[in-house]
């Protein structure tokens, strides 16, 4: 709407007033260094340092913002269709029907993807906000400048820890946040319907759950982190969504070796061979009780009107006669059939008058 689009030009206004800004301390920066040194020149190009490394933090912060507020938007649109997909009956595939039905699990790995293309970008901006130049004291940034030994810097250096600690703690932090989240999503990505590579998603489920324990110690061990509370708070929800993840992966990547297996492909490849072991999409649970099925995609308890099936012609006979057709086994109701297929081959083929005698 109006907003967004406000809030976009908003967006670039800033981001072209820091790159701005950034360009002019640089230059000046760039002036200082070719002066000759003393006191004075020295103490510029100190805060001319530390005023490009503030400069470069906030855009960096305008940009994870920018990008978090993306990447929040499209988590709650992902949540919001899985929770209906699971509460919810999920409609039968248009496989099942004659048409393409690969339009809403493509869908979700692309969104899926989207979301860990956006944590991507997320984590190098991370990453490069523990590296940003400034901090720290005059006196270690000249001698730092000069190739002074590690005993001079010693007694700065010491002082200098506790300031610079917390910063780094904090960046340290975020970057593991941002790549338990990441690591999720490629999981997810792997778990999908596209790739199927459920052994890889549990395994990197698995790594999603140790970096998400270790952010959210990280984030604990911060004393005054902006946003630490919701951090955490987002990092022990992420923990339950992982081992609900991990769980499902696992039981797929069981189905799909026992032959069990979710996908429509298995579904088409079992009914031509007529075997039981497959998928049949669509089934509901009341259809497949005594069958090794999945119920693919689709699953739901019962069928809602239920649907039509076809029922013996003379109910009186063929009814009694159903309920103890499965007792007698296939094979040898199959060698009956053949057997009296041939008898009436050879019936048909003896002619003339005296064949009449013998059908008798």
């Amino acid at each position: 709407g109006k907003n967004s689009k406000k809030k976009e030009q908003l967006f670039l206004q800033l981001l072209t007033a820091y790159d701005d800004a950034i360009s002019l301390v640089s230059e000046d920066l760039k002036e200082y260094q070719n002066m000759k040194r003393g006191p004075a020149v020295n103490t510029k190009r100190f805060e001319c340092c530390n005023l490009l490394g503030f400069l470069s933090f906030e855009k960096l912060k305008l940009c994870m913002k920018r990008n978090e507020d993306m990447v929040n938007d499209l988590r709650e649109e992902d949540c919001r269709i899985m929770k209906k997909n699971v509460g919810g009956r999920k409609k039968v595939d248009k496989a099942s029907n004659g048409g393409s039905g690969g339009e809403d699990e493509n869908s979700e790995a692309k969104r899926v993807e989207e979301i860990a293309h956006l944590y991507d970008a997320l984590l190098q901006d991370a990453r490069s906000v523990s590296n940003l130049p400034g901090g720290g004291d005059v006196n270690r940034f000249i001698n730092a400048e000069d190739g002074a030994s590690a005993a001079d810097n010693a007694g700065s250096m010491m002082e200098e820890e506790k300031l610079e600690d917390e910063f780094l703690l904090e960046a340290n932090a975020n970057v593991l946040r941002l790549r338990a989240l990441r690591c999720y999503y490629v999981a997810r990505l792997y778990a999908s319907s596209t790739l199927e590579k459920y052994v890889e998603a549990s395994k990197l489920f698995e790594q999603a759950l140790t970096l998400s324990v270790e952010a959210a110690e990280e984030i604990g061990a911060c004393q005054d982190m902006d946003g630490g509370e919701e951090y955490m708070e987002s990092m022990e929800a992420l923990e339950k969504e992982i081992k609900g993840a991990k769980f499902r992966a696992e039981a797929c990547a069981y189905l799909a070796r026992s032959g069990g297996g979710s996908t429509t492909k298995s579904s088409s490849s079992s009914k031509s061979s007529g075997g039981g072991g497959g998928v049949v999409a669509g089934r509901s649970l009341l259809s497949r009780l005594d069958d090794f099925d999945s119920g693919g995609k689709t699953f739901h308890l019962v069928d809602v009107p239920p649907h039509l099936e076809p029922i013996p012609c003379k109910p009186t006979f063929f009814d009694i006669a159903l309920n103890h057709v499965g007792e007698f086994p296939m094979e040898e109701l199959q060698m009956f059939v053949d057997e009296y297929s041939k008898e009436k081959q050879e019936q048909q083929r003896s002619g003339g008058i005296l064949g009449w005698f013998r059908r008798g």
